[in-house]
């Protein structure tokens, strides 16, 4: 039971999770995007051609959900959350195979069996803490509480593929061809999210870090990895000078001090699970709990960076390089609080790593400090009690975001008794009203463009919605906005944004 422990946590935890997470509806870029069911919302599915052939796999599952849209968006949830879940696992695995399997060897080889034996109980304590670490860690919301999570959890989970798949051709007597598995699986990586080519490189240098492999074999290896990525950019290059795909010019518009905000936000959200909503969201702004979060997580923060001796081995700058690796691609893109997700199993091996290694900090943290290294589950359940409530927190409010969408959509449909076929829709787009992520919406993104309507009709309203977009309300301009579209033959003006929990809706007379 200790050695899976973590294992049988997530296991007793994972049907309560998904019958939350089923819980939240979708907001804004959920209704738009190939994971929604877009076969049914657009007139025109080959507008999304280009990006289903950029991933391939976010286009067969908006392809179920059109033919099925009554799946929407459970179908979404449930495969993102058995994903992560499946990382996990994976996570485990790895940690189990790197660490608890090279203190095995030393068990048998050890002269000094209690020394073996405790550093094999530390490796296995190691491993568990690791797998939660990467399992609730806050982290993760951006990318398992959205609609539109499934690329970014699936890129995860066959880079993980590939490195679990690389590491086991090294440690068996594979046939060269087999041995070639881990190229396939970051393939499978790249077709769930571009992000994913940056594990072409990671497994020889995971394996490389634990010298499993041999320099002459890590850059051949290597070599392997980034001819797949030079294809691919460019296959990449050439359908987007064809203008089959699109760059957005916001990437290239980026300044260097965004990019620096960026960097910080991703290693904060990575290591530090104190609960952001209640620092960058001004509604529900709280320095009580920012502190409270912030203090429980410190102590065993304060544990792994006593361990900065460790940057004098092989192992831990190795896999340092590794997780800027895989943060890289969203560096030179617009980060989003769902990119924390892309090097999280990374954080987490090397979690891993710090705890499992004997004491090798400063002679503070060895002389005064011995009994909380050598167990450090009382810190790591802090941790973990400050990582839970933000989880929750950020679950709450995501699902509030939704319901908000629910409740708008409700009005709109139950105003009139048939189908409206053609509508205007005013929204007051107010820059100054505050949003976070996917967490807290506007009005005018819960209603997402009237796609909600849609959705809570069971796309029997095929409504026609003609889109105009006001700073703030002027009663004077909305009205005679709605008088121009009802004379133009709109059923229906609903406006969205003035009240923050009701669609105002002006009708013919």
């Amino acid at each position: 039971m200790k050695k899976y422990f973590s294992l049988f946590v997530i296991l007793f935890c994972l049907p309560f999770i998904l019958w939350a997470v089923c819980a939240i509806m979708p907001t804004f870029d959920d209704y738009t995007s190939l994971q929604s069911t877009w076969w049914v919302q657009i007139a025109d599915p080959g507008y999304f051609f280009p990006d289903s052939v950029r991933r391939p796999f976010d286009a067969l599952l908006g392809g179920i959900l059109g033919w099925q849209p009554a799946l929407f968006p459970t179908l979404n949830h449930v495969l993102i959350i058995l994903g992560h879940a499946a990382s996990a696992c994976l996570v485990f695995s790895l940690c189990q195979r790197l660490l608890v399997g090279d203190a095995s060897k030393r068990c048998n080889s050890s002269a000094v069996v209690g020394n073996a034996s405790k550093r094999c109980r530390q490796a296995m304590l190691a491993t568990n803490i690791a797998t939660l670490f990467f399992f609730f860690s806050p982290a993760t919301l951006g990318a398992t509480l959205a609609c539109d999570g499934f690329n970014q959890t699936y890129a995860q989970l066959w880079g993980l593929l590939a490195l679990w798949t690389y590491l086991k051709s090294q440690t068996s007597n594979l046939k060269p061809q087999t041995s070639n598995l881990w190229l396939l699986c970051v393939l499978m990586a790249v077709f769930s999210k571009e992000n994913g080519l940056a594990w072409a490189v990671v497994p020889p240098l995971v394996a490389y870090a634990f010298r499993l492999t041999d320099r002459k074999q890590t850059i051949r290896d290597i070599g392997k990895g980034l001819l797949l990525a030079v294809a691919y950019l460019l296959l990449f290059a050439t359908l987007a000078f064809t203008g089959m795909l699109e760059y957005s010019d916001e990437y290239s518009e980026a300044t260097l001090l965004s990019h620096v905000k960026d960097f910080v936000q991703l290693m904060a959200y990575t290591w530090v699970p104190l609960d952001y909503m209640s620092v960058v969201y001004p509604p529900t702004r709280n320095w009580t709990i920012v502190i409270v979060t912030l203090l429980l997580s410190l102590p065993f923060l304060l544990l792994l960076a006593g361990r900065w001796r460790l940057l004098k081995s092989r192992t831990l700058p190795v896999l340092i390089a590794c997780f800027l690796i895989l943060v890289s691609p969203h560096l030179v893109t617009v980060v989003s609080i769902m990119h924390n997700y892309a090097a999280l199993s990374i954080a987490s091996l090397i979690v891993a790593v710090l705890l499992s290694t004997p004491h090798s900090g400063s002679k503070f943290f060895t002389s005064h400090l011995s009994p909380l290294i050598s167990h450090p589950t009382p810190l790591f359940i802090l941790y973990l009690s400050a990582a839970l409530f933000t989880d929750v927190h950020h679950y709450i409010a995501a699902r509030e975001s939704g319901l908000l969408g629910k409740h708008l959509a409700t009005q709109a449909i139950t105003h009139t008794n048939k189908p409206i076929q053609h509508a205007m829709l005013i929204s007051i787009d107010d820059p100054e009203e505050p949003r976070y992520s996917s967490f807290c919406v506007r009005p005018i993104d819960a209603f997402a463009w009237g796609l909600v309507v849609r959705h809570y009709s069971h796309y029997e309203w095929k409504t026609r919605i003609n889109e105009v977009t006001l700073p703030k309300y002027d009663s004077q301009q909305v009205e005679a906005l709605a008088d121009s579209a009802l004379q133009a033959g709109c059923e229906a003006v609903w406006v969205v944004g003035r009240d923050k929990e009701n669609l105002e809706i002006i009708s013919p007379q």
